[in-house]
């Protein structure tokens, strides 16, 4: 029904109503992705004059740089963040909190503040010269496909993970596939974002050889049933109860396979619990590694709100520990 209607909405050019008051308060919101914006609609529709940082230079968050276009179709996207931005809501893009302006600065000027810069830094893979240029994390690897600089990957891809996300770097590998006649260290250009790979609008691709490994059983894994079903139709091959044990280097210091070992892993008292079975190792040949393993937030400028596990801590009612007039949401 709720997708019915927005659709609906799109098509009819339905808009929000803009309240008929003034608060006189003033709400500071950083991050433009799922939950700065939903944070930004309440607020404009009490009355606050809201105001929303973000270092891109789109909002949309995760929803634009880090999940796929044939997930989110980008013209849907920006109409729904059109129609919370026309009830008056202030931008500041390409603005990064903590860097471009400080945290004091919005204390004085904002009567509040929202944190929901979202966990945009990626994890690496916490195994042996898991450093290797082309063994890189899912953000970074979705981030540069959805800014049209990857266009294309090596002819084997692994990706480590299980969830949702790694679901999403194995169709897109897939989909974007390889070419014969590119240089290794192209598609590692463009995942660092030094260079686009116009190679690939001349060049004829072969879908790529894709592996996905998680630590649980196909059965349990935490990816939505549905997209393991979708994933396996698109022939990538999914392979559970496997953990990585180190990366393989070639002489030139880039990986060319990942060890893996058999497993059983089980979550006891809300921990993951990772028993090797000795002697199962394997290598999987790849030209790229991708680490699908979890995210965290980058706080840098804001390393006052790092709670030293990646996240910020905040009580029910969502107001940040020992910060006054500081709230956080999101990811």
């Amino acid at each position: 029904v709720e997708h019915f209607l927005g659709e609906y909405a799109n098509a009819n050019g339905l808009k929000y109503v803009k309240p008929g008051h003034s608060t006189g308060k003033k709400v500071a919101v950083i991050g433009g992705g799922p939950a700065g914006l939903s944070a930004a609609y309440q607020l404009a529709l009490k009355g606050h004059a809201v105001t929303v940082f973000d270092e891109h230079e789109y909002l949309g968050g995760m929803m634009r740089y880090g999940i796929p276009g044939f997930r989110t179709p980008r013209e849907v996207l920006d109409t729904e963040i059109d129609r919370i931005v026309e009830l008056g809501v202030q931008v500041r893009l390409k603005c990064r909190v903590g860097t471009d302006i400080t945290m004091d600065q919005l204390r004085r000027d904002f009567d509040a503040v929202f944190l929901g810069m979202g966990a945009q830094a990626g994890r690496a893979l916490p195994v042996k010269d898991g450093e290797a240029p082309n063994v890189v994390t899912a953000t970074a690897f979705l981030r540069a496909f959805n800014d049209g600089r990857l266009r294309h990957v090596g002819k084997r891809v692994v990706v480590v993970g299980g969830g949702d996300t790694s679901i999403d770097v194995a169709t897109v590998a897939r989909r974007l596939g390889h070419i014969e006649q590119a240089k290794p260290t192209d598609f590692e250009g463009a995942i660092a974002g030094q260079m686009a790979q116009d190679v690939a609008d001349i060049s004829a691709k072969r879908g790529a050889d894709v592996v996905l490994t998680s630590l649980f059983p196909i059965d349990k894994m935490q990816a939505n049933r549905h997209e393991i079903e979708q994933a396996q139709a698109e022939d990538i091959l999914i392979r559970g109860g496997l953990v990585p044990v180190a990366v393989l280097k070639g002489p030139d210091g880039r990986a060319t396979a990942l060890r893996v070992a058999q497993c059983e892993a089980k979550i006891t008292g809300g921990k993951l619990d990772v028993k090797v079975i000795e002697g199962t190792e394997e290598d999987l040949p790849a030209d790229l590694i991708v680490s699908a393993i979890g995210q965290a937030v980058d706080f840098t400028g804001l390393e006052g709100f790092d709670n030293g596990r990646g996240a910020v801590n905040a009580d029910r009612s969502y107001q940040v520990k020992d910060q006054p007039g500081v709230f956080a949401g999101g990811d």
